[in-house]
């Protein structure tokens, strides 16, 4: 029992934190406590935890990938005139399968300097972030898609079984990423490569595919995440998703996932991602502005990174 309890100790720290959250917040504001608001914490929370299951890949293999926003910028505005009111099904769905094909290649990019040319995951993810946004920019000249389609914009914006919908996209996006990551050779290699990157080599690993592979599904979620958001947000544009990434990231390792690689799964993403929202929501309801809250999302990755340091040292 007392073996148990250690081994699932963050998470249940983790869960009480959620709840400590939660209670403030319910005695700041009780109405806070509604189903109809717990469901909008979560339709917020869903972009976020999307994009960080997709980074958290990306960590877990010892790497970052800052290049999410970019991404949804950039294949957003390029396949957006698809999903205006005007052109068919058969269209929209060309724009979503191009959207995520590019968004593939993108992250495929990433892991292609990370993992042949040995580029800093920083710098490497940095850098094709900064080639993305210009060319969102270049190839549009400001320009702005809105208008969807009614169909389109219930990808993002509608309700099934009185649940918003980019709610089960996420809750899809977790189950498909969680089995992956726990029943698969994949998941197992990943983790491998995280923990140590020269005894999976040793052990036969392909350590320069699993990189690859890493960073190709961080691009290809945020793919999907830029769909649902560009259809809720009804406008596709090549300023969007500036601050994606560092919230993507704050969510995943607050939710336990280490910078250092090779430990945290999808329960501490979700975790995370929650978390972050509760406090973004509390700072509203306090009349904290924005700036600050910006600014408390970078306190929170600094206590995130010293937390994981600690308990990296903890368990040598």
């Amino acid at each position: 029992m007392k073996q148990a309890f250690k081994a699932h100790a963050d998470a249940l720290s983790r869960l009480a934190a959620v709840a400590l959250i939660f209670a403030i917040l319910i005695l700041i504001s009780p109405s806070f406590g509604t189903i109809t608001n717990i469901l909008n914490v979560l339709r917020i929370s869903s972009l976020t935890l999307m994009i960080a299951t997709g980074i958290a890949m990306c960590m877990l293999v010892g790497g970052i990938d800052l290049s999410v926003g970019a991404t949804i910028a950039l294949t957003s505005i390029l396949f957006g005139r698809y999903f205006q009111i005007g052109h068919s099904a058969l269209e929209m769905v060309m724009g979503m399968a191009g959207i995520l094909a590019l968004s593939a290649a993108i992250g495929a990019s990433n892991g292609l300097c990370v993992a042949y040319l040995k580029l800093p995951p920083f710098l490497a993810t940095y850098g094709v972030q900064q080639i993305a946004r210009g060319l969102a920019y270049l190839l549009t000249e400001g320009l702005v898609y809105s208008n969807f389609t009614e169909e389109f914009k219930f990808i993002g914006g509608g309700y099934a079984l009185g649940v918003p919908t980019p709610i089960l996209f996420a809750a899809a996006l977790l189950i498909a990423i969680g089995l992956m990551l726990n029943k698969t050779t994949l998941g197992r290699r990943i983790y491998a490569v995280g923990s140590n990157r020269e005894a999976a080599r040793y052990s036969g690993i392909n350590v320069k595919g699993t990189l690859l592979t890493a960073y190709t599904l961080s691009g290809l979620t945020a793919g999907i995440a830029g769909i649902v958001y560009t259809s809720r947000l009804n406008c596709a544009e090549p300023t969007i998703g500036a601050e994606f990434a560092q919230q993507a990231i704050a969510a995943a390792a607050i939710g336990g996932i280490s910078f250092k690689g090779g430990h945290g799964n999808v329960f501490g993403v979700i975790i995370g991602a929650v978390i972050l929202t509760l406090i973004t929501n509390g700072m509203t309801l306090l009349g904290i502005d924005s700036n600050w809250q910006v600014g408390v999302t970078g306190v929170i990755i600094i206590l995130s990174v010293l937390i994981d340091r600690n308990t990296a040292k903890k368990k040598v």
